[in-house]
């Protein structure tokens, strides 16, 4: 019991090289990859083993001599590596300390032994550990595999250290202080691994969280651009909820915001000076300064000693810059350096959305306005022909096609409007309709389909292109002329509308061209910019749908999402019987 006691309280003396290992495992990236159940490739597997092998190493040069023996913690360093790096890395591991243990001049009675046993010790430490990668309580699992292995170096003595007795009085003597002091060596060591990698994980998240609760308070602000008002209050945001004692953004000539405290140099419209700055501009990598040594900067004695600065893009396109400062010098630390690029990387983001919902706008209104110009002049001109003739014959009927020339050309001249009600629309379409009937009399009929209850949002010049299409392209190029029928329906939360003619018809692969939205089909202009506005406004699920049977009929169908919603249904209904 005494030689327990005394070899218990010298080998736990040793502990404290399980702190400076976890300190070296914790920082070295393969072996976090391997805490984190990350893979690793063979390389990082060579270099670990190298690792874990010095561990154990060190375990032999810290043992406790008796009776011919080395008492050591040796199978610390090769069983972690076993766990966590799997039956490779235990068995490289193994093989390095053990090689290193038979060439010791100490120890003798037991060298063979401990050579033979510590890679069978990794390997097996290896094996278990890929059975028990994904358990909880790893430290428990750790205590067993450090029994077991403590027990196979006990066996391998018995096996091949000789005289046969003393091999046995050794065992008796170092088999249990052995067994419980690594057991227990290795459970605090993967207790430790947990809890850092436990406090690791928490500052990851407050990290994460603090980035989200700023990008909810900045995010309205940055919808609007990097102007002058709202980067100061983007700035302002940021500097009170993080530990920065300044925030400063800049274009790509002068500072447009700052918050915190300042100096003369960093007033909002002040002229970009220092050589920092303009290397982010140019480079648009990240630069960080533990001491301000700026020699442009005519600030003297300046408290803003440490800075992160970021680089603020559009794309590739250097923008502008973000720059983070702490008054000590060497302040900086690694999560304040992943705050400021993560956050330079949403406003980048935020500056990339804005120009594209800009050149979106653009776009957009660039459409309406070459459906506004696919007005033919000739449709104006036959419209006042056939009016003109029947100013003598039917008045009453050309003072209502006056009135349908009027308003068709009213509301393709007035489109500003973002969405308009179904009845608006569908008034468009009937004006459209009434005078090519007038023109066409009996080539052509209307038949119109829908529910009087049916009530929706939908962007302007939607259906009076589609029936413009089917009646010039699907029924006038026929002889005999044709009909046209406009369906409309609700089901569950979407009205569909469908705009039917029994003409020509329209070939399948006019059809994929006209629906592709990559391609722009100039002779059916209609067509593409509905499609592209649909698609625009309500997402890819409500794009148009064409089906045809070439020489019989055509049908188009446009899903529109019932939008009646509160505030916005009255406006445009307020809008639309003011108009």
């Amino acid at each position: 019991m005494e030689n327990h006691i005394f070899l218990i309280t010298n080998l736990a003396n040793k502990f404290g090289t399980l702190f400076i290992f976890t300190f070296i495992l914790s920082n070295l990236k393969p072996a976090r990859a391997l805490i984190n159940k990350k893979p690793v490739n063979l390389k990082d597997k060579l270099i670990l083993s190298v690792v874990f092998g010095i561990f154990g190493i060190v375990g032999t040069y810290l043992s406790v001599e008796f009776d011919g023996a080395l008492i050591n913690t040796r199978i610390i360093g090769v069983a972690t590596g076993g766990i966590l790096g799997g039956p490779v890395v235990g068995l490289l591991a193994g093989i390095i300390a053990g090689m290193h243990r038979y060439t010791m001049p100490t120890g003798l009675f037991t060298q063979v032994a401990c050579a033979v046993s510590v890679p069978l010790e990794g390997l097996v430490a290896g094996l278990i550990g890929a059975r028990i990668k994904n358990k909880k309580n790893i430290w428990a699992y750790a205590a067993l595999v450090g029994a077991i292995g403590e027990s196979m170096r006990k066996i391998s003595v018995l096996i091949f250290s000789r005289p046969y007795p003393l091999a046995v009085e050794l065992v008796k003597n170092i088999w249990v202080p052995m067994v419980l002091i690594n057991s227990i060596g290795l459970a605090l060591l993967f207790l430790i691994i947990a809890n850092v990698n436990k406090d690791r994980e928490r500052i990851g998240a407050e990290q994460v969280n603090l980035s989200i609760n700023i990008v909810d308070k900045i995010l309205p602000y940055l919808k609007g651009g990097l102007h002058l008002g709202n980067a100061n209050k983007i700035t302002d945001t940021i500097q009170e909820m993080t530990d920065f004692d300044a925030v400063t953004i800049t274009d790509k000539d002068i500072i447009i915001a700052h918050s915190g405290t300042s100096t003369s140099r960093h007033g909002v419209g002040k002229p970009i000076v220092t050589e920092s700055t303009f290397e982010v501009l140019s480079k648009g990598s990240i630069i960080q300064m533990d001491k301000c040594s700026e020699k442009n900067c005519e600030v003297k004695n300046c408290m803003l000693n440490s800075s992160i600065i970021t680089p603020l893009k559009d794309r590739e396109d250097i923008v502008g810059t973000m720059k983070f400062y702490k008054f000590p010098q060497n302040s900086m630390t690694d999560i304040d350096r992943e705050t400021a690029w993560g956050l330079s990387k949403l406003i980048s983001n935020q500056i990339r959305i804005n120009r594209l919902e800009e050149n979106s706008k653009l776009l957009v209104e660039a459409e309406l306005k070459a459906l506004q110009a696919q007005i033919n002049p000739h449709f104006l001109f036959n419209s006042l022909t056939v009016i003109a003739s029947l100013c003598r014959t039917n008045a009453l009927k050309a003072r209502d096609l006056i009135l349908h020339l009027s308003n068709h050309f009213r509301n393709n001249l007035t489109i500003e409007r973002d969405l308009v009600t179904i009845d608006v629309e569908l008034g468009h379409v009937k004006s459209y309709v009434e005078i090519e009937k007038a023109r066409f009399e009996d080539k052509l009929e209307v038949i119109y389909k829908i529910d009087e209850k049916l009530d929706c949002l939908l962007p302007p010049l939607t259906l009076q292109p589609l029936v413009e299409n089917a009646i010039k392209h699907g029924i006038l190029t026929k002889k005999e002329g044709g009909k046209v029928v406009i369906d409309g329906e609700a089901f569950r939360d979407n009205v569909y509308i469908t705009i039917y003619d029994n003409g020509v018809g329209i070939p399948d692969e006019k059809i994929a061209v006209i629906t592709d939205e990559k391609i722009k089909h100039v002779d059916s202009i209609g067509l593409y910019n509905v499609n592209r506005r649909l698609i625009g406004k309500f997402g890819k699920d409500y794009k148009i749908d064409i089906k045809s049977k070439q020489g019989e009929w055509t049908k188009i169908t446009v899903k529109i999402p019932c939008l009646k919603h509160n505030t916005l249904w009255e406006e445009v209904k307020n809008e639309s019987s003011v108009g």
